[in-house]
């Protein structure tokens, strides 16, 4: 009897101090949520689906602010709240695609797909042009 609970003690141990078997690499999840949520709507790269590409908006949101943590903190507060005077998007996208409906994730994820969007910057993107098309 002592053999077996020694077995099952030693085994407990080793689950809880290798983590979960099902554990993703940093920035992955954020990523998920990206693809969970805000894909349906934003692709990555033109062409766009109905809403801009992601490329675009992190574009705009780099040029909007030099700062990582301002960005990011806007980019949830528009999330939860869309409000056409805070976007920072050319007018022609909101003519074009509207507003995007206010997102109902926790703060905490949407800090972290914000945090992903901000990381997701390509300064070598072009923008093929005014959203009027």
């Amino acid at each position: 009897m002592i053999r077996f609970n020694r077995s099952v003690f030693i085994l407990l141990l080793l689950t809880l101090t290798a983590g979960p078997l099902h554990a993703v690499p940093d920035g992955t999840q954020d990523k998920l949520l990206y693809d969970k949520h805000c894909s349906i709507c934003h692709s990555m790269s033109p062409p766009p689906k109905s809403a801009p590409p992601i490329l675009g908006i992190t574009r705009h949101y780099h040029q909007a602010f030099a700062d990582r943590n301002d960005g990011v903190v806007h980019m949830v507060k528009f999330m939860k709240k869309p409000d056409a005077k805070q976007s920072k998007l050319e007018a022609a996208a909101i003519s074009r695609f509207g507003l995007m409906p206010a997102m109902t994730l926790s703060d905490k994820e949407l800090e972290a797909v914000a945090g992903w969007l901000w990381d997701s910057y390509d300064p070598n993107f072009k923008s093929p042009g005014n959203c009027a098309d």
